[in-house]
Parts: structure tokens; C-alpha cells; sequence
């Protein structure tokens, strides 16, 4: 994301101008052949600003482009540096008789052992950016695909131009029906399927949890929350927390309230099925919530692990204490390596194996 420096934050007005104009730049880029567009994208993505605009600025510039596209270059860049992730085994899934499945299927390489577990991933992007190209998407699925973890990463509609809850749930949810209809394509059975998300897609996929819960459907096995917004209107931090967090620069509380207003729409902000903070969580699966130390989304998921706790749902709460948010989306990075790590532990070993 372009951003102008927090230090020097434009006028309204011209902050509009601004972020439009960006926008209909990407619009230009995303019209150009794929070797000037795919360059382009990847001088984009090597000189974003850490400075956040605000959120109407931030939907401004996604819906003046009509939606900021991925990169691919960097899936180049990491076969090259990680050539193993070559045998993986990549299917596009584009079904729509019975509603809408955009996904792509990750599976383990040619010969590889019997998995026993295989996971539904939704990447994250504050509800309006990201792709199956997304290093959030592809890479976590890659490198587990593998190991031997078979991965559905979803493909859901952004909510820009209009688009609010629960259309995006409703793209996870058809994904989700098709992996427990079509388990066998991941050599599992359907009660070996996990499902799971980073940030923004960690709330889909656990409200996508709740209402398969509330319809009384197939559950997953587990659900992954890493790093996950569970609502809009985020607690206070613990005077601990407060001080960890001190050190990073992080979104105010008004662009997370922003951000999930525009996911909710006409939606009241605090149903369970827009918010998961605020769901029941009796009857959950297994839970492993991952979380940032120097992460404003901390404020979220910690809570959220202590109320299921609470509840008697087995809960594996970790903390990467250094990391900032989204280390799913730094591939190769320590804070990246350890969160597949850990995912992947989950997913063979359970509790059991985290507690190791």
C-alpha cells in the first residue's frame, strides 16, 4: 500500500485527490502487458511506506483501482531460493452451480506420505486487499503443501464498490462446503479438515465457524486464528501490554473501528457472525490463536483465547513476543519460519505436540 508519510499527513482535500489518483495509476498498471505489469507490481510492493493512511483513504485508492492486484515475481524469487517448493502440486478451483468457490488447491508433491490433515486458509488484508497471490496466501499454503498438509487457500471478494458482510463470509463458507464434498482430493477425510486465517481472514474463518456451528453443520477440526481482528471496537490494553506496544508504530483505534465498519455495513457491528468476540463459544473446536507482541490486534485475539479458555475449549495461546503484525506475509523472515512452524505443529501434532 502507497502511503504518504505519517509525519507529514496531507489535507483532507487534497488527500482524496491523492488517493484516488493513486488508485487510478494501479487501474493503468493492472491494463498493462503481464512482463510491465508484473514489474511495475513489484517496484509497488518494494516501496511501501510502513505509514498507514487512514482507512477512507486506504478504500478510496482499492476502489479507484478496482481492486490492488498481486504480484507474482516474488513466487519466482522464492522457488529460486527455496527450489523444494517446486514439487508442489497447484489446482485452480472455479465452481459456481451451487454459489460461488474461487480457491486454489495446494497438494503435497508426487509420492509423498498419506496426509492427516489437510486446512482451509484465508489470507487477511483488512477486508479489501490480497489474493491467492498474496505472500499471506500462497506461501503459508505452499510451504505446508510441502510438508504433507494438503491447503485450500480461498479466493474471496474484497468489500470495496458496495460489498459488505456477509458476502465475503458467504465465499468462504461455499469453500469450505466444497473441501468437506471433495475431501478426497486431499486424501483425508472430512473430519480432518482445518480451517484457519490471518487478521481480517482469521475473522472470516471464525465466523465461518460460527455458523456452521449455529447451523449445526460439519465443523472443522480446528480452527487457526493468527493474528486475527475478532472486533471493531478493541479493548483496552493490560498496562503490560500497553508498554510492549509502545515501541511499534500502529494503527490508531478508529482505523480498526473504520476498517470493520466497512466489513460490517448495514450489519450491527457487535453480531456474532460479523464480530466472533462478542459469539458464544460453546461448542468450538480446538483453537490455536497466534499473536503478535507488537500487534494493536493483540488486544483482540488475547482476550479471545482467555474467553475460550474460559470456556473449557482447548485453547493453544501463543505469543511471538518481537514480531509485528502479518509475519505470514514476510516470507523467509524468523517471525515468518516460526509461524508456519507453529501451524504445521498444530496441524500434525495438536496440543499435545505445541506443548512439546
Amino acid at each position: 500500500m502507497v502511503a504518504s508519510p505519517a509525519e507529514h499527513p496531507l489535507p483532507p482535500d487534497r488527500g482524496r485527490r491523492f488517493f484516488a489518483a493513486i488508485g487510478f495509476l494501479v487501474r493503468g498498471i493492472k491494463a498493462l502487458p503481464t512482463r510491465l505489469r508484473e514489474r511495475a507490481l513489484d517496484s509497488l510492493g518494494s516501496g511501501v511506506s510502513t505509514a498507514l493512511p487512514p482507512f477512507p483513504d486506504v478504500l478510496r485508492l482499492v476502489e479507484a483501482a478496482g481492486g490492488i492486484p498481486d504480484g507474482k515475481l516474488w513466487q519466482d524469487r522464492l522457488l529460486a531460493d527455496c527450489p523444494a517448493l517446486r514439487a508442489v502440486r497447484l489446482r485452480e478451483v472455479s465452481e459456481d452451480g451451487h454459489g460461488r468457490v474461487r480457491a486454489r488447491l495446494y497438494l503435497p508433491p508426487n509420492g509423498a506420505p498419506k496426509p492427516t490433515a489437510a486446512l482451509v486458509w484465508v489470507h487477511g488484508g483488512a477486508f479489501v486487499l490480497g489474493s491467492l497471490d498474496a505472500k499471506e496466501a500462497h506461501w503459508l499454503a505452499m510451504e505446508l503443501a510441502v510438508g504433507g498438509i494438503p491447503v485450500l487457500s480461498v479466493d474471496y471478494r474484497m468489500c470495496i464498490g458496495g460489498v459488505h458482510y456477509p458476502t465475503p463470509l458467504e465465499d468462504v463458507l461455499s469453500a469450505w462446503y466444497w473441501a468437506v464434498a471433495n475431501c478426497d482430493y486431499f486424501g483425508v477425510d472430512a473430519n480432518s479438515l482445518h480451517i484457519g486465517g490471518g487478521s481480517a481472514g482469521g475473522c472470516l474463518a471464525a465466523s465461518a465457524v460460527h455458523r456452521l456451528l449455529d447451523a449445526s453443520e460439519q465443523l472443522p477440526a480446528s480452527q487457526i486464528l493468527a493474528y486475527p481482528v475478532l472486533e471493531g471496537r478493541l479493548p483496552p490494553p493490560t498496562p503490560e501490554m500497553a508498554a510492549e506496544l509502545a515501541v511499534t508504530k500502529l494503527p490508531s483505534d478508529a482505523w480498526v473501528a473504520e476498517m470493520f465498519a466497512n466489513w460490517s455495513g448495514a450489519a450491527d457491528d457487535d453480531h456474532p457472525h460479523v464480530a466472533p468476540a462478542f459469539a458464544d463459544p460453546k461448542g468450538l473446536p480446538p483453537t490455536f490463536v497466534l499473536t503478535c507482541g507488537r500487534d494493536a490486534l493483540r488486544r483482540s485475539s488475547e482476550p479471545y483465547a482467555r474467553r475460550l479458555s474460559d470456556a473449557g475449549i482447548a485453547v493453544w495461546h501463543e505469543i511471538l513476543p518481537e514480531a509485528e503484525h502479518a509475519p505470514l506475509d514476510r516470507p523467509g523472515t524468523p517471525d515468518g519460519l516460526r509461524s508456519v512452524d507453529r501451524i504445521r505443529t498444530w496441524l500434525t501434532r495438536g496440543i499435545a505436540g505445541m506443548a512439546a
